[in-house]
């Protein structure tokens, strides 16, 4: 195996993990919105909100972990992190709607949606600073054995 390879294997592991994680993440919320409508409150309030925003928020993290390959531009990761989380989010609305005692609220959706850009976004700005940080050290440790 090539010294390259070797490199890759950990990070081709962290992606499948992310991926894992990213089913069973889904999995969790399309439990929870399985839970009959006299589980929950009857109206929206802050904390309904944030839930919201922090699961997809979340989802959206694995996902573009799930995603992120170094062949692939960021903005692509993001992208495509951002686009999955919010069609779930939409078939999660959708979902509802066959749940006793539940609704769909277009505004959950948004919500949801707008919890996956932060999500999609912080992680892959995470992502391209700690590309950068291994540049400038392999560019130092050239400069240093010159």
């Amino acid at each position: 195996m090539s010294t390259n390879g070797l490199r890759e294997k950990p990070k081709r592991t962290g992606r499948i993990i992310a991926a894992v994680a990213a089913i069973l993440w889904a999995a969790l919320i399309f439990g929870l919105s399985s839970v009959p409508g006299n589980g929950f409150p009857s109206h929206p309030n802050i904390l309904n909100v944030v839930a919201h925003f922090c699961e997809y928020l979340i989802f959206a993290v694995l996902l573009a972990l799930a995603f992120n390959d170094p062949k692939r531009a960021f903005w692509k990761t993001a992208l495509t992190a951002l686009i999955i989380a919010s069609l779930y989010a939409a078939s999660d609305e959708v979902h509802q709607l066959f749940t006793p005692g539940r609704f769909s609220d277009p505004l959950d959706w948004v919500t949801d949606t707008l919890g996956a850009l932060l999500g999609a976004a912080a992680t892959i700005w995470v992502l391209s600073a700690q590309k950068v940080k291994q540049s400038r050290a392999r560019d130092s440790q050239k400069r240093n054995k010159k």
